[in-house]
Order: structure tokens, then sequence, then C-alpha cells
């Protein structure tokens, strides 16, 4: 059972479409007859270090998508392709948890279906990948316990933790959502704005990301798309941005990007 201090919690996670079931020896999985001693092994490491980075990815994700402080408890079914692309989300009751404890809330369920699609998750190892299948299923098992016992320093950095947030889901929206983007990477984006809030100078520049630099490109056409857009931002409709009144403002920010994340779409 999960400790109080966390917040949000993701189980062990539920890989279907792999090899994984060759971890556990399964006598009626064909594939793990195959495999040598030391090709387990590896699953297991490589089983153990994907799930160790996903659930980071998605508990911290989750963390600021719950927007509305919600509890409870529900699975996230995250689809992924061949280059471990999310192609496909849903929800759908947890069974497992107890329901004194975690109810199944589909309203909370519903708030971070969206992490699905904004998200970078690490590559599905290959030695996890069943040849046979096209597709990787994961099945992320999730409990948020309530909020209310944050103390007020707490509830403060989770105040700015949201803000920069909703800021950062503002930008991408502005910036990239209706652009083509063909790579995984993270835009670093500085806008200096006057006295009004208008834009008067931007600098952009795009850097692999930490989980995914293989598939990092430098894309002078994003780039440039990107810059040309910021400039014409309107930052007062920015959540909590409040310009300098006695001179310039400066607004930092590091946003991920990705071919599923476009549209911040949802299913």
């Amino acid at each position: 059972m999960f400790k109080r201090a966390i917040t949000l919690a993701f189980c062990s996670l539920l890989l279907a479409g792999c090899q994984s079931d060759g971890i556990a020896g399964d006598p009626l999985n064909p594939s793990a007859a195959t495999l040598t001693p030391a090709q387990k092994q590896q699953q297991v490491q490589d089983r153990a270090t994907f799930e160790a980075l996903t659930i980071n990815v998605l508990r911290s994700a989750g963390y600021r998508a719950n927007t509305n402080d919600l509890d409870g408890s529900f699975n996230l079914l995250i689809k992924l392709d061949e280059k471990s692309q999310v192609i496909g989300c849903e929800t759908q009751p947890n069974k497992q948890f107890d329901r004194k404890i975690y109810p199944y809330n589909p309203h909370l369920a519903n708030d971070l279906l969206s992490i699905c699609w904004t998200s970078v998750l690490p590559r599905v190892p290959l030695s996890l990948i069943d040849p046979k299948e096209t597709t990787t299923d994961i099945v992320a098992p999730v409990a948020v316990f309530p909020l209310n016992g944050l103390s007020p320093q707490d509830r403060s950095a989770r105040a700015l933790m949201l803000q920069d947030q909703a800021q950062n889901d503002f930008l991408f929206k502005q910036l990239f959502a209706a652009q083509p983007i063909e790579s995984i990477g993270i835009a670093t984006l500085l806008v200096m704005s006057d006295s009004s809030g208008h834009v008067k100078e931007c600098a952009a520049s795009l850097d692999p990301h930490v989980l995914r630099p293989s598939e990092f490109k430098q894309d002078d056409a994003l780039l440039g798309g990107l810059i040309s857009r910021c400039k014409h931002l309107d930052l007062n409709a920015m959540p909590g941005f409040t310009p300098n009144a006695q001179g310039m403002t400066s607004v930092f920010k590091r946003i991920e990007y990705t071919p599923w994340k476009a549209g911040l779409k949802r299913s």
C-alpha cells in the first residue's frame, strides 16, 4: 500500500503486445521457451527501467494535470505504435484498489486522460517488444490521495506549479499545436515584453529530450515558425502573466513537443 505522503501513485505497469510474459517464465507463452537465461535477465532489467521511468513521468504529469484537486482511482490505458509513439488513450475503472480508500472517480480519469497525449514516455525496450505485434498497450493503475492534507507551504508551491503548467500549455497551444511536428524535443523560449505586455523580443532553441534523444532533429522550419509566432503572442492572455509597469518583463519557459502532443489530442 502507498504511503500517504505520496499524493499520486502509479502501480506496476501492465504491458500487452510485448514479450514481457517471458519474464515470468510462463510455459503457455511460446516466446518464453526461446529466451536464454541472459535474455530473460535482460528483460527483467529493461522492464524495471522502463517502468520506473514511465511511472515517474506519469506521476509528475498527473500531479500537474489534477487542477481540480480530485482523488480516487482509475486505470490509464496508453497505446503505442511500433515507434513507441502514442496513438491511443483511454481510461477504465480499476478493480484492484480498495474501493473504500481509492474509489473509482470518472471525473479524475477524465481530467488526467490528457497526460497520455502530453507526456514524453521512454521507448519500449526492444527486448520487450513482440516482433509479431505492431502496437504495445500500457495499463497504468492510478491512485490519487486527497490533497486537503497539504501544508500551507506545499499548497502555495502547488499553486505556483499549476500556474507554470497552465502557462506552458498556453504557449504550446499558441506556438506548436497547429504545426506539423515530426520529432521529439524541448523548446527553450525567452520572451521579452514591454510594460503593456506587448512582445518586443523572442529567442528560442530546440534541444533533444533526455528520454528520447535519438528522435530529435534540428528543424529550422519549426524553429523559425516558433520565433515568428512568438513575436505575435498576446502575453496578457497567458494565465498568471502580469507585465512590469516600470519596464520590460521576461518570460523563460522550456516546452516539450512531440508528434502526438500536437493539438493536445484527446481520445
